[in-house]
Order: structure tokens, then C-alpha cells, then sequence
């Protein structure tokens, strides 16, 4: 069995639901590829394969800095709410 880890993009997490960095988060086609994963391959480990339309990002690689992708985080539970 294939467990997936819930990810999302860093950048919309705020900081106390961040967890450790589980991949690379492709905007183009809105997929998380493997976090080792050197290049956009087109196989993502989560999200949609692109037999039927090919993202624009298709064999660039993951190179810092590049503004097509970012980490992708593991979603933390949210903090139970304080009785006050």
C-alpha cells in the first residue's frame, strides 16, 4: 500500500502548520514531484501523470530560485483550540 503524506505548497502553509519538506510543487501543473527529483519528468510522486496534455515546465530542471516551483511541506495538524 502507497501511503501519501498530506503536502502543500509552502507558501500558502502559515509557519506552525509546516512540516518537513516532503517534495517539489510544480505550478504549472499543480503536482508534487519526488524531493530528490532533478528534473521535471512529467511522473509526478502526487498529482496528475501528463499523457493528455504536457505541462510547460516538462524536462526543465529544479534548479533554486526558479519561480515555476517550490517545496512542497508536510500539512501539520492544526493546534486544538485553547479553552479560554
Amino acid at each position: 500500500m502507497y501511503r501519501q503524506v498530506p503536502s502543500a505548497p509552502e507558501s500558502i502553509l502559515p509557519a506552525e502548520r509546516r512540516g518537513r519538506i516532503v517534495g517539489r510543487f510544480c505550478h504549472g501543473c499543480h503536482s508534487v514531484y519526488p524531493r530528490f527529483a532533478k528534473r521535471h519528468s512529467g511522473k509526478p510522486a502526487f498529482g496528475r501523470d501528463h499523457v493528455a496534455s504536457a505541462c510547460p515546465h516538462e524536462g526543465e530542471r529544479f534548479v533554486e530560485g526558479a519561480d515555476w516551483w517550490e517545496p512542497a511541506v508536510e500539512v501539520l495538524p492544526a493546534a486544538p483550540p485553547s479553552a479560554a
